[in-house]
């Protein structure tokens, strides 16, 4: 059954309301995102005053002030009592009536919500008052009171904190007290039996604690406070005295971090003194044509230049290939010409703009030993011409059928493997470069990235990050020289120019043929000193091509010699 005319508009006025809704939700909610990302907030700072009666009741008085950039809705506040411990009495308000505060009741506490008026004040201070019961442990010889000053709840960090812990002694030398972790404290200290603190930062998440311990209370009522019967002083000094030796042995271990670190940073530097700098050799060209009696292109493999010059470790690149398939051709091996009509399409100029040509094997049969034609070929030389034959049809194959059989097969690619390695071994790589000073970085990056993630595991698990905030530091130094050492390990000849180095031989070579490839690509310098001959810039070609600058070349060759 079709639809009708009307219907069919209908339909139409529907699907175009469902976008329209569906444009206008995304983007209120856009905005809405925008809006919450745009406002920030801070907290400014917080104050904690307690008095600790003669029962054991904690009549806590708190406040934290807020200040505001952009708007918000509202403000929120949780307070939750240990096991053994309950809340009561609780109150709340916000200065100057900035919002409507609601209380309401949670698991194990309450909930504290104030909504903020339309226009967000930009200064706002919370007020809490309670009671707590349970807090105070009374053992068989001593009190003790613990409490979270600042809970670990938060996700902005607090500016700085004041606290002041009034408790019910007469002397204040029977006062003792702990905070945890030590290293937030700036001030601390006992006036009229009334403990004054004060800290700088403290970050997101994390807490601030105290610890007191006083006389015991006399005949303690187990509604108010929890009873313990052991002896409880003993315990505490030794868990406290553990924690402050486990806070001076982790400061150590912060400033030897920072040693270390500063060891591994000024290591490769050392090594690049030791083993990287290049020596000093006569050499003052500023370019090379290549022609002259002490440096010839034909003196070298066009691969072995390509290793040297362009390769990893006397690797070479499809260039070194490309440029022995061409060097092939220059010394008659092979032959390459354009592609008649009928051989391919009507342009031999490919989308990508590269031209396609025909690679030829000579008619005669299968090259021998014996009839001498293949004696001045090297072996990698010599499997060059046996992977043309084999995709050779009729002994002949154009560029880019030869190039996309290689790329869809796999036993190409195990032959791209052998063939650089019988490269790399012909080359003899250390006669013209040197690298002791990378096997040393190797081997000091393997030692780094084992030795922290080792120190790593160690320090985290030994020095509880919420108790010790110093382990984030270390973490983080250990973390980077971490993965220093991964990215080292994982790329072992990434800086090998850099703590390796050429031989007096290599460094010359190397600056010839640098200065060699500077000459091919600087117009002016070519348009001097052009080659002589069809011939010479044939072998110019050749050459660029395992430089890596086959296009420049040819296009300054065309310039000079457009026929």
């Amino acid at each position: 059954m079709g639809l009708s005319d009307a219907s069919c508009e209908a339909a139409g006025k529907a699907k175009f309301n469902f976008a329209l809704v569906k444009a206008i939700v995304l983007l209120l909610l856009a905005l809405c995102l925008a809006s919450s990302a745009s406002a920030k907030y801070s907290l400014e700072g917080a104050e904690t005053n307690i008095t600790v009666n003669a029962s054991g009741i904690v009549h806590v008085e708190e406040s934290v002030s807020y200040a505001f950039d952009g708007k918000y809705i509202d403000i929120h506040r949780e307070l939750k009592a240990l096991p053994g411990e309950s809340i009561r009495n609780l109150e709340g308000h916000c200065s100057d009536e900035a919002c409507k505060l609601r209380i309401e009741p949670i698991p194990e506490g309450y909930k504290l919500t104030g909504k903020l008026p339309e226009t967000t004040p930009e200064k706002l201070t919370l007020f809490t008052s309670y009671d707590l019961y349970g807090t105070v442990k009374v053992h068989r010889d001593v009190s003790e009171f613990s409490f979270k000053l600042w809970s670990g709840g938060w996700e902005k960090p607090l500016k700085n904190f004041r606290g002041n812990i009034m408790l019910p002694v007469e002397n204040e030398s029977e006062i003792s007290y702990w905070t945890r972790p030590i290293v937030y404290t700036q001030e601390a200290n006992i006036e009229n039996n009334v403990i004054n603190l004060r800290t700088g930062e403290i970050p997101s998440t994390h807490w601030y604690e105290i610890k007191v311990v006083y006389p015991r209370i006399v005949s303690p009522n187990p509604v108010i406070v929890q009873i313990d019967d052991a002896e409880g002083l003993g315990k505490i000094l030794a868990t406290e005295s553990e924690y402050q030796r486990k806070d001076l042995l982790l400061k150590s271990f912060h400033n030897m971090t920072i040693l270390i670190a500063l060891f591994i940073l000024a290591f490769p530097f050392l090594i690049y003194y030791i083993y990287g700098r290049e020596p000093k050799i006569d050499y003052e060209v500023m370019y090379e044509r290549g022609i002259h009696a002490n440096f010839k292109p034909i003196d070298s493999k066009p691969a072995v230049v390509n290793a040297i010059m362009k390769g990893r470790m006397a690797i070479p690149t499809i260039d070194g290939f490309t440029a022995t398939v061409m060097d092939l051709a220059n010394r008659g091996y092979i032959s390459l010409r354009n592609l008649k009509p009928e051989e391919g399409e009507s342009s031999n100029v490919t989308e990508a703009g590269s031209r396609d040509f025909m690679v030829e094997l000579p008619n005669n049969e299968v090259y021998s030993e014996a009839k001498g034609s293949l004696s001045n070929l090297e072996d990698f030389e010599k499997d060059v011409l046996c992977l043309l034959n084999a995709h050779a049809s009729e002994r002949k194959v154009s560029w880019k059928k030869l190039e996309k059989e290689l790329e869809s097969g796999t036993d190409s690619y195990q032959f791209l493997i052998t063939w650089s390695k019988k490269v790399q071994a012909y080359t003899e790589f250390d006669k013209f470069f040197q690298s002791t000073g990378n096997a040393y970085m190797n081997c000091f990056a393997r030692t780094i990235l084992l030795a922290a993630v080792v120190y790593y595991i160690a320090i985290s698990k030994y020095f509880p990050s919420d108790e010790f905030p110093l382990v984030s530091k270390i973490n983080v130094l250990t973390a980077l020289v971490g993965i220093f050492g991964f990215v080292m390990v994982k790329n072992p000849n990434l800086l090998i120019m850099v703590f390796g180095r050429w031989t007096p031989e290599g460094s010359l070579y190397y600056k010839r043929w640098h200065n060699f490839k500077k000459y091919l690509t600087n117009l002016p310098a070519f348009k001097a000193r052009p080659p002589e001959s069809i011939e010479i810039w044939d072998s110019y070609l050749v050459y660029a091509t395992s430089l890596g600058v086959a296009k420049e070349a040819l296009q300054n060759i065309s310039l000079i010699f457009p026929s």
